[in-house]
This record gives structure tokens, C-alpha cells and sequence, in this order.
């Protein structure tokens, strides 16, 4: 490795380290939440889950979304902090909203992480109407990165009385054989497949008999990316048991199932008076703008 890259590479971890740093401080200070995106059963039209998608809300009033912080912080390696977190708060929602199902992702770090498996037995153990409610998503490349250790974590995962899904899937190197190992409950197929689907005769053929091939394993399956009716159309055409996306329902901080308003200044850990951030609003500020920039 020549001096440059070795600069970069310094340069690219001094700057990870800082975003975790944020992080770890916002987490003390109440500053991450959830946003809630709804998965919509094609059926019934209803709600069947809502998935948490983390958000952090910066000392200047910025809404970052977590994609813009946990992949640096997995490249790190300290991600634990950030899953614990996620799986007490979804824990702590279900407890407090009997009626509503709620999703959440771990890291492929996380995933199979005995500590984390533990903690989530834990929590729920005697709590069956909490776990009955909660669906655990994990990602096609943790599933496969060890397969076998992969499927005790989802057996381990269901045992509890949890649904799980495998998120994303396509963009890795799942094959259909790979869900005679790992017994999840859902596919959810990632948006890249989706997105344009209704102008793409050739993928729609492709989806067709994946989503029988699917189907045959028992499994849901998921619609990720649905961005506009045409999209919604052709997705529901092809036999998709559930979709999400903007179309259906931008994430939120609102707990929609108890209605229009009903967000707490308690629960938010900010005054009701602040808006419910727009998913396009200029306030959502990456998170390069508030660090200091890697050395090149």
C-alpha cells in the first residue's frame, strides 16, 4: 500500500471514528428514534407490520437518516451498541402498543452474534405477546456469510416466537436452495428489482418464477421500492403477498395505528411543536456536512 492509500485509509477511519462518537452521543442524550415505514398486505390492503428504521436527530436539528451512519459504524465494527439499542426500543414500542407489529434490522455483524441472541431471548422470555408481534429482518449477505450458523440463528429466532424475514434478497448470492437451510417466514425482494418493473417485460418473467419458486418454500414474500402505481400494479400482478415503499407509506415518525396526532413530546424526546420531518425536506442533512471530511 503506497502513502495515499494509507492516508485514505487513516483518513476514511478517523472519520468513522467521529460518526460513531456522534452517535454514541446522541444515543445518551435521547437523539435516536425510529421512523415507521408500513409493509401492506396485497390481500387485505391493511398494515401487516410496520418497520423501524432508525433516525438521528443532531445537536443543530437535523434528521439523518441511518443509512448515512451505520455502514461507517459497521466498517468500524462497533455496531453492537447501535443493534442492543434498536432491539430494547422496538421491545419497549411493542409493550406499549399491544395492537401493532413492529419490524426491525440487525447488522450482518450482529446477526448470529451470541450476545445480541441472548439479549432478544431474554426480553421476550414470558412475553409471548411481544414476540408473537415482532419480525426480525436480516440481510441475504448476513445469511450467507455462515450459513449453518445462519439457520440456528433463525431457529433460535422463531423458537422465541418471532417472525423472520431475509431482507434484500437478489442483491447477494442467495440461491433458492439456500432456503431449504434457513426456515425464515419472509422474502423480501430489494427494490432494485422492483423499481420500473411495470416497463420491464423480461424481469417480470424472471419474478414470476422466483416468486413460485418462493412460494414453495412456504415463505411471504415482500415488494421493497414500490414507488409509484404503476410500479404497485405490476408487483401485485406478479403475485407478491406484500408491498412497501413511498407509494404505500413514506416512514414516519408518527405511530399511525393510533391515529392522525397522536405523537407524544415524551415518547419523541422533543417538543410536539417541531414537524414531522419530510423525507425530502433539506433539514436531513447527510452526515458528511456535520463531520470533519477524511483526508484524501
Amino acid at each position: 500500500m503506497d502513502n495515499y492509500d494509507e492516508q485514505r485509509r487513516k483518513g476514511g477511519e478517523t472519520r468513522n471514528a467521529a460518526i460513531c462518537t456522534t452517535v454514541q452521543a446522541a444515543l445518551s442524550q435521547n437523539r435516536l428514534f425510529f421512523a415507521f415505514q408500513p409493509v401492506v398486505c396485497v390481500a387485505t390492503g391493511k398494515t401487516d407490520y410496520f418497520e423501524c428504521l432508525l433516525r438521528m436527530r443532531d445537536v443543530r436539528g437535523n434528521i439523518i437518516a441511518g443509512a448515512e451512519f451505520i455502514a461507517p459504524i459497521e466498517r468500524l465494527g462497533r455496531i453492537g451498541f447501535i443493534d442492543d439499542y434498536v432491539l430494547e426500543l422496538t421491545v419497549r414500542e411493542l409493550a406499549r402498543h399491544p395492537r401493532v407489529r413492529l419490524g426491525l434490522n440487525i447488522s450482518g455483524l450482529t446477526a448470529c452474534a451470541g450476545p445480541w441472541l441472548q439479549s432478544l431471548v431474554s426480553l421476550l422470555r414470558h412475553r409471548p405477546d411481544v414476540a408473537r408481534r415482532l419480525v426480525v429482518e436480516i440481510t441475504e449477505t448476513a445469511a450467507l456469510s455462515d450459513l449453518q450458523e445462519a439457520a440456528r440463528f433463525v431457529d433460535t429466532l422463531r423458537r422465541a416466537g418471532c417472525r423472520v424475514a431475509l431482507d434484500d434478497f437478489g442483491v447477494g448470492h442467495t440461491s433458492l436452495r439456500h432456503l431449504e437451510t434457513l426456515p425464515v417466514d419472509t422474502v423480501k425482494v430489494d427494490g432494485s428489482f422492483v423499481r420500473n418493473l411495470a416497463e420491464d417485460g423480461d424481469r417480470r418473467i424472471y419474478l414470476r418464477d422466483l416468486l413460485g419458486s418462493i412460494s414453495g418454500f412456504g415463505c411471504n414474500t415482500v415488494a421493497e421500492g414500490v414507488e409509484n402505481a404503476a410500479d404497485e400494479a405490476a408487483a401485485r400482478a406478479e403475485g407478491f403477498s406484500y408491498l412497501q415503499g413511498y407509494h404505500l407509506g413514506a416512514p414516519t415518525i408518527e405511530r399511525i395505528w393510533l391515529g392522525q396526532n397522536s405523537t407524544s413530546a415524551a415518547e419523541l424526546h422533543w417538543s410536539t411543536d417541531e414537524a414531522t420531518p419530510d423525507p425530502d425536506d433539506k433539514r436531513r442533512a447527510p452526515i458528511h456536512t456535520l463531520l470533519p471530511a477524511a483526508d484524501h
